[in-house]
């Protein structure tokens, strides 16, 4: 080997060496987006554990959903959205979904998700602590799901049959739709704290990338 050509396979060894040290990703949306849902997945848990037990089914007016219904909802939703994105069969409406679909986790009872209702008389302490596991279950499904894309998977799904209130939703859409909605039900449970006059857990600390 002559003497220039050594001297660049020197000069070039130390940029190798730092390129060989930077990460990469065969999909780096979909990793990003696992980032995010487990960002939520903590910033959301946090939430309603700030609320004590005693209180967890307090609502401002009688026409207003629960603090703890906001999370099964939350859950449920999330459930639903990326189920019908993984599930191989189509829903007609939401009815179709609702007794057909295998994919919903078990709720801690079968309580009214959409207008207020009330958890079955329990311990207070035992129904935050189901209503907890079903939250962090379905984030899992979630997360878990999304494991499972690729980049390019993020864009199909378009003309697959769904529900009305998702016709025309990508597979990305499915899973944004999925957490914006968080962001409205906990906004509005982060409300509730507010009432009570607890501190809620700080945004930007818990939703760093």
């Amino acid at each position: 080997m002559n003497r220039r050509a050594l001297l660049g396979f020197v000069g070039l060894a130390p940029l190798t060496l730092i390129s060989s040290k930077i990460p990469t990703y065969s999909n780096p949306l979909v990793a990003n987006l696992i980032k995010r849902w487990k960002n939520s997945k903590k910033y959301t848990l946090a939430v309603l554990e700030a609320m004590p037990e005693d209180d967890l089914e307090f609502r401002p007016s009688t026409m207003q959903m629960s603090f703890a219904q906001h999370f099964l909802h939350i859950g449920f939703t999330n459930n639903s959205f990326i189920g019908i994105m993984v599930d191989p069969k189509t829903y007609a409406d939401f009815y179709a979904m609702i007794n057909g679909a295998d994919f919903f986790i078990e709720r801690p009872d079968p309580i009214n998700l959409f207008q207020p209702d009330n958890l079955e008389q329990r311990e207070a302490k035992e129904n935050k602590a189901l209503v907890s596991k079903y939250l962090s279950d379905t984030y899992d499904f979630v997360i878990s799901s999304l494991e499972k894309l690729n980049d390019a998977d993020l864009s199909k799904g378009l003309k697959k049959e769904k529900p009305w209130y998702l016709a025309g939703h990508t597979n990305l859409d499915l899973i944004l739709r999925g957490e914006s909605h968080t962001s409205h039900h906990r906004a509005q449970a982060i409300g509730y704290l507010r009432m009570k006059g607890i501190q809620p857990p700080g945004y930007s600390k818990n939703n760093t990338l």
